[in-house]
């Protein structure tokens, strides 16, 4: 495509989104992406949410092409073409016909499971591919408030939350249902630490909503919505896992192989203590150690 071609080509995605976002943006099921004759889907955000998920969807698509004959592989979208406009992105991908069955729950397990060993790009530690916070249950409004600088920090950051629960107060704990129950025998039993270092980091997929998932004509298993996938401790598996009451859910824990120790209890009563906090952050820098305080002239 040339620069010309490529130029006219990015102005009729944009006003095509434009027009899209103008019609629908108060409908209460409104997302921000569209097809567009059949031959692309494309989504589109602000540059700082939609990078990761566009630097994401590019490493493990390509990967995929890489491995088709890999046993239980997922199908793809092919990102066609990414731009920047003004302040928003645009991720433009293949379109994927998809057929109105439900996936299989051994479907989606295999999925997840090829996607779990999808090795990870040179250098890369952990979270979302292109930066950014991780997107997990664990944290407040389904956020992290600080983009970790490595697997400690975040280990610090869950610590740092363990000491307080000693003293929360009782009717706190009441409504805190089944961590609360783990609470209150807090004084008998101290809550174990949640240790991080020396798990397995993987790929995987936070959101487990039937609608990331689906069927093509061709009976593929598609993965589809990389906003969230991300790589994390087996823990962070563990607790989304343990979180969904679904074939699918129970599935994948038994074919990704997932160790005994993922500290649920712990995490599921400190998730809970985060969600009611007012600013997650704790006072703690992105290494996990307290933010230097500025000093008021």
């Amino acid at each position: 495509m040339t620069s010309t071609n490529l130029s006219t080509f990015e102005a009729a995605i944009v006003d095509t989104c434009e027009k899209y976002q103008e019609a629908h943006w108060e409908d209460p099921d409104y997302r921000p992406c569209v097809s567009i004759d059949g031959t692309y889907f494309v989504k589109f955000k602000e540059t700082r949410f939609l990078w990761p998920e566009i630097a994401t969807h590019v490493y493990i698509s390509e990967y995929a092409q890489s491995q088709p004959e890999t046993p239980g592989m997922p199908r793809i979208s092919k990102v066609i073409h990414h731009f920047t406009d003004q302040n928003m992105m645009y991720m433009v991908m293949e379109h994927i016909t998809l057929t109105d069955t439900s996936p299989d729950p051994t479907k989606i397990a295999e999925a997840l499971r090829w996607l779990s060993e999808v090795p990870a790009p040179p250098d890369h530690v952990f979270g979302p591919l292109g930066g950014g916070v991780i997107r997990h249950s664990f944290f407040k409004d389904y956020e992290a408030p600080l983009v970790f600088s490595s697997i400690e920090a975040l280990e610090r950051y869950i610590e740092k939350v363990r000491p307080c629960l000693y003293f929360l107060d009782p009717p706190l704990i009441s409504n805190l249902g089944q961590a609360g129950t783990y609470l209150s025998k807090l004084r008998r039993t101290p809550l174990e630490r949640v240790s991080l270092s020396g798990e397995r980091i993987m790929f995987t997929q936070p959101d487990m909503h039937p609608s990331n998932f689906g069927v093509d004509e061709h009976g593929n298993t598609v993965l589809m919505d990389f906003g969230e996938i991300a790589m994390l401790p087996e823990s962070f598996v563990a607790f989304t896992l343990a979180q969904y009451e679904s074939q699918a859910a129970s599935a994948t824990a038994r074919s990704i192989g997932l160790s005994r120790r993922s500290h649920l209890t712990s995490m599921a009563v400190i998730a809970s203590v985060l969600w009611m906090i007012a600013d997650p952050r704790l006072g703690l820098n992105e290494d996990g150690y307290p933010k230097a305080s500025v000093r008021k002239r």
